[in-house]
């Protein structure tokens, strides 16, 4: 039987979580249709060994796909080009699928060709427990559309994002092989993007308030460099598309956006730091190099209220900004 949806998996030293991820795809109803990827990125712990257990006892569902430790984004590369699947989608291997929704879900993947399919998904405080949905509202459910009819006021997180293998595979999207590239995956196949959908189902279930996280403001903080990489790479990637016979001014305002909400990010990372001359500088060199090369970009950025006062002040408020961001955040 053909897998209707290959899961691309990543795993880096999680044994004490990994088994959660695997045992929301063992059900009757999902084993079948469904091949789930495993990438384990170098994992110095038994990992490997747990994965290497479901293959053996489900054999056509689990596959453990071993490399030396290249990054989160690699192993979304390396989901892809060993999927067989019909849709392809991601899920970090801390975190897990509702299993209840997966039989609806994959009905619809089955049925319909949609190139990009949407559902919603639910965040879990690690600590705690506590659940809070991240419910998707759009004025149609459960119908396909075309996406430049929604693109302009999308915004969408890479839990909540499905897409036809084939359009990954014939357009030759990858990743870089670093953190942050979750907006990669996201942005990449816009210019592809025919039609999409909005489903009721809620697929994805997303571990927060760990320590280890990257979009934690230690880690954000370490890997700066790397984020601003991921980040210059976007904005290169739009003025291509920008320049090619794909471009569609409705998506391509879904694409400028979410690169603005990064460089929110980004701005967000330079504050933080106790360092304010040095990324006073870097900031005002970041927002000079935006405004002279990515002009639409800069103009989606400037709607930012932080960006907005640190340019019209001349750079003299980031000091006091600075300050105040590193109080919320709680940082000494």
């Amino acid at each position: 039987m053909k897998k209707i949806l290959s899961i691309s998996v990543a795993a880096y030293n999680l044994e004490s979580m990994i088994r959660q991820c695997l045992d929301s795809f063992v059900h009757p109803e999902i084993l079948e249709k469904v091949e789930v990827l495993v990438t384990d990125d170098g994992s110095k712990d038994h990992t490997r060994e747990i994965v290497k257990e479901y293959e053996e006892k489900y054999p056509g569902t689990f596959k453990l796909i071993a490399q030396k430790n290249a990054g989160p984004g690699s192993t979304v590369n390396s989901g892809i080009a060993h999927a067989s699947g019909k849709y392809f989608r991601m899920v970090d291997g801390d975190d897990w699928v509702n299993t209840k929704d997966m039989p609806a879900y994959l009905d619809y993947l089955e049925t319909h060709d949609t190139d990009m399919v949407c559902t919603s998904f639910c965040c879990v405080d690690n600590d705690t427990g506590e659940k809070k949905p991240e419910i998707l509202k759009m004025p149609v459910m459960n119908q396909e559309l075309a996406f430049e009819s929604v693109a302009e006021n999308l915004h969408l997180e890479m839990h909540n994002v499905t897409y036809r293998t084939e359009l990954l595979k014939k357009n030759r999207i990858t990743l870089d092989n670093g953190f942050y590239t979750d907006v990669e995956y996201l942005l990449f196949p816009t210019p592809y993007i025919r039609t999409i959908v909005f489903l009721d189902q809620m697929i994805y279930m997303y571990r927060v308030s760990l320590a280890t996280q990257s979009m934690n403001i230690k880690s954000l903080q370490k890997n700066e460099k790397m984020h601003r990489q991921v980040l210059d790479h976007l904005m290169h990637e739009y003025e291509e598309y920008r320049a090619s016979k794909l471009w569609n001014v409705k998506s391509g305002a879904y694409y400028c956006k979410r690169i603005a909400s990064m460089a929110g990010t980004q701005l967000s990372i330079y504050l933080s730091f106790k360092d304010v001359k040095t990324y006073k500088k870097m900031t005002s060199a970041f927002t000079a190099a935006v405004k002279k090369d990515h002009s639409t970009i800069y103009h989606e950025i400037m709607k930012l209220k932080t960006y907005k006062l640190l340019v019209y002040s001349d750079f003299i408020l980031y000091g006091v900004i600075s300050l105040m961001h590193r109080k919320k955040l709680n940082i000494q």
